[in-house]
Formats: structure tokens, sequence, C-alpha cells
């Protein structure tokens, strides 16, 4: 195992802000790759380990035929419900930003065209010329719509190969394992009971974003979605004296514990 790393996607204070309004009318997008910050190392007790430290995926009952919809989606939602969505959202956007970098980008960082003597933007020298007033115009000639693409039909075992994390998520992922590590390691028993109250405090307690927790030997895992503007899946392993996490990356088309990680 390593030490827990201190996240590809840029998370600022307006995009976080535009997150949360946007959750509130419909799923979360994904967004764009920014630079990491430095890593962060964790508690001592919190660390991140290699994929065969985490509980492997268990098999699905039955191949899914279909990608997953994303349970924030579901119009049976209560109000309450929607609203923890929206804290558990809110929590995972906190912890990631000091992860985020990198100057500003948007409309607002684009650079103003140059302005022709006339005050009309200046044409560029290499560009055609327009064609002059008055003067003749083609008739566009109306073609038929091309026949839709046909692109190979959903595969399971294709959607539920991991994927690679950027800095942004693994950085975010060492900051939820230390804070979780904090409230769990030397302080709660390897008890399932236990560690979901620990979690649900620290504000883990979105039922569909935990799986777990759950025995497994002497231990207790569970499995965190935090796939909110990203691809990170959290998972972790409890003996009673220190916890261990392993992040991993898996499509919004698949459950995290789907996922079937890399040797």
């Amino acid at each position: 195992m390593t030490s827990t790393p201190s996240r590809n996607t840029r998370i600022g204070s307006g995009l976080a802000l535009a997150a949360l309004c946007a959750l509130a009318l419909t799923a979360c997008g994904t967004t764009e790759a920014g630079k990491a910050a430095p890593a962060r190392s964790g508690a001592a007790a919190a660390q991140v380990g290699n994929p065969t430290a985490s509980p492997s995926a268990p098999a699905p009952s039955a191949t899914p035929t279909a990608p997953r919809t994303d349970p924030a989606d579901d119009p049976r939602l209560t109000p309450a419900q929607q609203t923890a969505e929206l804290r558990m959202m809110q929590l995972a956007l906190t912890v990631a930003e000091p992860c985020a970098g990198g100057p500003a980008t948007g409309p607002s960082a684009l650079p103003e065209p140059p302005l022709g003597e006339s005050g009309e933007p200046a044409r560029d020298p290499g560009a055609p010329l327009p064609p002059p007033a008055g003067g003749p115009s083609e008739v566009p000639v109306p073609i038929d719509d091309p026949a839709p693409e046909t692109g190979p039909s959903w595969d399971f075992e294709r959607a539920r190969r991991e994927a690679e994390l950027g800095d942004v998520e693994k950085c975010a992922a060492g900051r939820h394992g230390e804070r979780i590590g904090k409230a769990l390691d030397g302080r709660t028993p390897a008890d399932p009971a236990a560690v979901e109250k620990a979690l649900h405090g620290l504000g883990y307690d979105v039922g569909y974003r935990l799986d777990g927790p759950r025995k497994k030997g002497d231990a207790v895992v569970f499995t965190l979605d935090l796939r909110f503007m990203g691809e990170l899946c959290l998972a972790g392993t409890f003996d009673g004296t220190r916890t261990a996490f392993d992040p991993y990356g898996a499509s919004p088309e698949v459950a995290c514990t789907d996922v079937r990680r890399r040797a």
C-alpha cells in the first residue's frame, strides 16, 4: 500500500455553485480536466492501497443489458432524499476544492477580437472575401439527411472496465480517506453498524452512494460512489485499528461494485 495521496477535474467555487444549481434540475455532467495540486499526505492510519487490497466486485446476479441510470435522476426521490444528495455533493466539492488548480477558463477568458477602423471586428487577411452586396448568390441544393450511424450495441463487459482517475480525483480520494480514517481509526469497533453511523456522521449518508458497510472476515468493507462530477469510487476496509482505501474509476453506466478491477 502507498500513503494516502492528498485529484482530472477542476472544481472551483464558481463551478461548485453551478453544479449545485444544475443538480436540482437534472444529473451532474462531467467537468474539464484541470491541473492537480501537490498531493497531500494523509493520516498515518489512512492509507490508499493497490487494487488487490479492496474487496473484489461481486458478480451481478444477472448481466445488465442497458446502461445504469443515475439514481439521482429518479423522479421518485423524496424532497429529503434530494436534499441529502445535494448536501453530499457539496461535501464532495468542498473536499476536492484544494486539489484543483490552473487558470480560469470559459468565455470570459477568451481574448476579444480586434476592431477595424469602422469599429467592426477586423477581418482576417487570410480569410476569403465576402460576396459583393447585391451580387448573385448560390441557391442551396437540398440533400437527403444521412442515415443515422449504427454503433455497436451496449456491452456490459466493456462498460465495467476500470476507468483511469485524473490527478484531481486521486487527490480528492486521499482527502476523503484522511477524514474517514480520523473518524474510524482507534475510535470505532469493526462493526458494520458502528462504521455506518460514523460514515453518516461525516456526511456520506445517501443510501445509493454507499455500498455496505458489511463484514468480510474480521474487517468491515464499504464502497462510496463519489461520481458527482467525475468517475471516483472509493473502497474502504476497516479492521478496527486502521482503514485502508482503494480509489478507482468507474463509468457512470455501471455501479461502482460492478467494475472489473485491473490486476
